[in-house]
């Protein structure tokens, strides 16, 4: 019994140390939590404007800055759809105690042209989004998280007029070989319920 006990006891010890050295392996790096300066962003191969892509990631210049903020901000960027992947570095110079981050996008393809229905609507809600922000264009991806942001601001544009009983729900429509050939956004009321 004790026998057992000790080799319980080694094994325990084993695991403890695989588990610590584990633990110290991924931990951070002092390089990439120290907090830098961002003096500026640049944004590169993208397709959309610089200021929606630097809207949309909630960096600042003058905010200090490590990787963990850089990788949640371009998370936030990938969030919408529009962008697939995003690499990032940071240019910094003798002379000057901030970083230039350079943010090199790829974006989401293939685009598809879009309207929104009833046409009377297409307009006009157009206008409302290009005015929040000009990244919505009348092309975009067919991604899940695409069609869901444009839905949501569109969405936001109805309520901002007035009117909460309509959503916009993304249809993919498709030519007659079965091919995605454009995106409709179609306005719709929610269904009342009866009491």
């Amino acid at each position: 019994m004790r026998r057992i006990a000790l080799q319980t006891t080694s094994w325990l010890s084993i695991l403890l140390c695989i588990s610590l050295t584990t633990a110290a392996r991924n931990a951070p790096t002092s390089a990439d939590s120290k907090l830098v300066r961002l003096d500026k962003i640049e944004v590169r191969g993208t397709r959309l404007p610089v200021d929606s892509i630097t809207r949309l990631s909630g960096l600042a210049i003058g905010q200090e800055v490590n990787d963990a903020i850089v990788n949640r901000a371009c998370h936030k960027i990938t969030s919408t759809g529009l962008v697939k992947s995003i690499d990032y570095g940071y240019d910094s110079y003798p002379d000057k105690p901030g970083v230039v981050l350079v943010l090199t996008l790829i974006d989401e393809g293939p685009l598809f042209p879009s309207k929104i229905e009833p046409a009377n609507d297409d307009l006009h809600i157009w206008q409302l989004l290009q005015s929040t922000d000009p990244l919505f264009t009348r092309e975009l991806p067919r991604t899940e998280k695409a069609l869901s942001y444009y839905s949501v601001n569109i969405e936001r544009c109805l309520k901002a007029e007035g009117r909460e009983a309509e959503y916009a729900l993304p249809i993919v429509v498709g030519d007659a070989n079965g091919s995605p050939s454009e995106i409709v956004f179609r306005i719709a009321h929610y269904k009342q319920m009866r009491p």
